[in-house]
């Protein structure tokens, strides 16, 4: 969808105001958080939305505050929030769509994030959700909100300072690479992957233009360790765990997540040479997550590719709901859905960005 622009444009209005002003180098945490994606950084943008993609239904949020079904892909917290929290924020990252989110929200920030979409503008197509071009259009219009409220000196200073969050490219391989025969036929996977991170420039490229200082762009997990990915995947012998019914990751899977996050990286690092008034990373979200795959027991889990919903084969969604056979300790499950990670582990991975590749962009917070 063609990006809908504000009255005045934002790169016009940032342009007046950088003659007057110069850069200052970030001494503290973010200003505000403003998340960008899917459905792990989704808050419940898409409780509005007529699509079968939505949370905002039980069991989800069962150990959310209030055991509120805010629409967030999990049991409860999701890394948005506990990245606001981390910085000193607030205590949770709302969806833009909220309808009780007031200015004060939108200076600290929001999500625009729109779970089942990605890089490629046919993922988000099919289930109807927010590709990335109307995501940014809904920030455009948050920037306008806040520079008539605030003054454009404010609001440009609290956009440059704040922490702009990117996690994509999970749906588009799983669902439109690995699910669409047509997809397939058109791209080899690396020149798909080529045309996902020339579409991620592109994005990267439009936030820069609107004001973005400070991006972090998030990898993909091992895909091969989804629940809905390693369903079909038992060993014919009995396996390291003892267990002969324990589902294995499925290798070629995540050897495909590992050469995606590889180029992403390696694209990242470029943009960053090419653009000095850009602070650009790359976040490793493979490795704590098969960290906790491999090593559960240290993480404090006890199923790692099996979710708490269900069987973990298809409940996802409208699929994960109140008839669904459930986990009793979600604490002890890796994967809350057949896609998706428990509060438990996000809290973990959340802890991992903020002392990984985000320190690069605040250090010392």
């Amino acid at each position: 969808m063609k990006s809908i622009s504000p009255l005045i444009p934002l790169p016009f209005l940032l342009l007046l105001l950088s003659i007057t002003t110069t850069p200052s180098a970030a001494t503290y945490g973010p200003s505000a958080i403003y998340a960008f994606g899917d459905s792990m950084l989704d808050a419940g943008n898409n409780n509005q939305i007529p699509t079968l993609c939505r949370a905002d239904h039980e069991p989800y949020g069962s150990d959310f505050p209030g055991k509120s079904h805010t629409g967030r892909f999990s049991n409860g917290k999701i890394p948005g929030d506990f990245l606001a929290s981390a910085y000193g924020l607030k205590d949770l990252l709302p969806a833009y769509a909220d309808h009780a989110v007031d200015y004060k929200d939108l200076i600290t920030g929001v999500s625009f994030a729109s779970s089942c979409s990605g890089y490629s503008h046919l993922t988000a197509l099919p289930l109807g959700v927010h590709n990335l071009d109307r995501q940014l259009w809904h920030f455009e219009l948050v920037f306008d909100k806040m520079r008539k409220r605030f003054g454009l000196q404010k609001t440009a200073d609290i956009v440059e300072k704040a922490l702009f969050l990117i996690s994509a490219g999970s749906t588009d391989i799983v669902n439109d690479y690995y699910m669409q025969p047509l997809t397939r036929a058109k791209y080899s996977l690396p020149s798909y992957i080529q045309m996902l991170l020339k579409n991620m420039e592109h994005f990267v490229k439009k936030l820069r233009l609107a004001g973005a200082r400070k991006i972090a762009v998030i990898g993909v997990p091992p895909l091969g360790c989804l629940p809905i990915d390693a369903f079909t995947n038992i060993p014919p012998f009995k396996n390291e765990s003892g267990d002969p019914l324990r589902r294995e990751c499925r290798d070629d899977h995540n050897s495909d997540a590992q050469q995606y996050n590889t180029n992403l990286a390696t694209r990242v690092k470029k943009m960053a040479e090419a653009m000095h008034d850009l602070k650009i990373v790359y976040v490793d979200y493979y490795t704590p997550m098969m960290n906790m795959i491999n090593k559960p027991y240290d993480y404090g889990f006890k199923t790692t590719t099996t979710s708490c919903c269900g069987t973990g084969a298809i409940e996802v969604g409208p699929l994960c709901n109140v008839a669904s056979l459930m986990c009793h300790d979600h604490s002890e499950y890796v994967f809350w859905d057949s896609s998706n990670p428990t509060e438990a582990a996000y809290k973990i991975v959340a802890e991992s960005f903020k002392d990984g590749a985000l320190s690069s962009l605040f250090p010392g917070v």
